[in-house]
């Protein structure tokens, strides 16, 4: 359907512009209810519908309209549900992602285990942005520990750089745990050791 050209400009004053951080639906819904107080002639309604919608919208969400290519729109249903299709999926990407900031490397913790926790919630989200993983990643490690003194101080761009330095600096940690316990048990032996002579 070729859209007609709304010369009148629309303005919905006690409506609140969609800014991508409440449900797409409730917008829609209200987007409907302001433009039903329109007198809108029947030939020209999905017209004046699907064209007056981009002035609800603001930012990104109105940038996605603008965006949208040339006769892709045939009715204002089609519209919703590109709309809804598009910010409900998006929505439900930035709260996965958002979940990446929750891992924490706890004290104590083993950088293996704190590795092995990160990556099993990456894999479980689809189309990972680069940048925000790496950023979630270093976020969540110790601000004491090597790892991230060392991720701070050289720009790492790729996932894989880093979990290459990440194993080097993991097998460093393992080796120094192994050789405390070694130590912890020669110990051990000594003070047997002289107790025994002691006697």
């Amino acid at each position: 359907m070729a859209l007609v050209k709304i010369s009148r400009k629309f303005t919905f004053p006690n409506m609140k512009l969609y800014n991508g951080t409440t449900n797409p639906d409730d917008h829609i819904a209200s987007y409907k209810q302001r433009m039903f107080a329109i007198v809108i002639p029947r030939d020209l309604y999905e017209a004046c519908m699907c064209k007056s919608f981009g002035s609800s919208l603001m930012r990104s969400m109105l940038q996605w309209y603008t965006n949208l290519p040339n006769n892709s729109i045939t009715s204002f249903a089609q519209l919703t549900n590109t709309f809804v299709e598009q910010f409900t999926s998006r929505k439900k990407l930035e709260m996965l992602f958002g979940d990446l900031y929750q891992i924490r490397q706890h004290h104590n913790e083993l950088l293996r285990e704190y590795v092995g926790h990160f990556s099993h919630e990456k894999v479980s989200i689809p189309y990972c942005n680069q940048e925000t993983v790496i950023d979630a990643f270093k976020k969540g490690l110790l601000p004491d520990g090597e790892l991230y003194k060392e991720l701070i101080n050289f720009n790492y761009t790729t996932m894989e750089d880093i979990l290459a330095g990440t194993w080097i600096e993991i097998r460093w940690e393992e080796d120094e745990v192994h050789r405390n316990k070694l130590n912890t048990v020669n110990d051990r032996h000594h003070c047997r050791g002289d107790r025994c002579h002691d006697t």
